[in-house]
């Protein structure tokens, strides 16, 4: 038994094998090139993969940054496909809606387009908690109450019952403004009159519910209208 140089450069056993295990591909543990030898001719293995270290260094390894077009740019390759999200629908630039599938945000409008309601006029605080503050009329019959689910919602005024104390209406035919009570416990003072049934609002009419003072003013009238 001896250790014995092949004429590559590989020491092994010639008691074990007749020639080199590593030259002859019997072996794919371990091998080496040596550093006068030819990388070429190492075979590959069982694996179909040349042995470690056994490569070709005139070929040179594969770009992970391809060029994009012809004038050398280069792009890198996105680890992750993203795809749009098909909603059936147009999706407005500032909403949010959320990607089942891939986790992403998209934006989305915060404020759903809706039916644009022109105001007629107005009522003002002139005493009151919200001194200043305007509420606007539209077409229609506009509810008054404290709770948020009326038209005109005086919520800063716990003396207001909750649901419809009155209703103003613009009738838009006539081109007019009518007040009316309604299903709340409050009385309702017209210009220090107090409102029992219906009666039609003027310009500069002071209305008193709860312990708010409000004027009227109208938007529409004789002189001014959409139509």
């Amino acid at each position: 038994m001896a250790i014995v140089p092949c004429k590559n450069g590989h020491y092994y056993n010639d008691s074990e094998s007749r020639v080199c295990p590593y030259c002859s591909g019997e072996s794919s543990i371990g091998k080496t090139i040596p550093l006068d030898g030819d990388a070429g001719s190492f075979p590959e293995t069982s694996l179909g993969i040349p042995p470690t270290g056994a490569y070709d260094r005139t070929q040179s390894l594969p770009d992970p940054y391809p060029a994009s077009d012809e004038s050398g740019k280069t792009q890198m390759l996105d680890y992750k496909k993203t795809e749009p999200v098909n909603t059936g629908r147009n999706i407005p630039a500032t909403e949010f809606v959320k990607n089942a599938e891939y986790g992403d945000t998209l934006f989305l409008d915060e404020k759903k387009n809706s039916e644009i309601k022109p105001v007629r006029g107005w009522l003002v605080v002139v005493e009151g908690e919200k001194c200043g503050m305007d509420f606007r009329i539209h077409s229609g019959h506009n509810y008054v109450g404290r709770s948020k689910s009326n038209d005109i919602c005086f919520d800063f005024d716990q003396t207001i019952s909750k649901e419809k104390c009155c209703v103003i209406v613009y009738d838009d035919r006539k081109n007019a403004f009518h007040i009316q009570s309604g299903e709340g416990i409050n009385n309702i003072y017209i210009n220090d009159d107090i409102l029992l049934g219906a009666r039609r609002l003027w310009d500069d009419d002071i209305i008193e519910i709860g312990q708010t003072k409000l004027v009227f003013r109208a938007l529409c009238n004789n002189s001014f209208n959409y139509n």
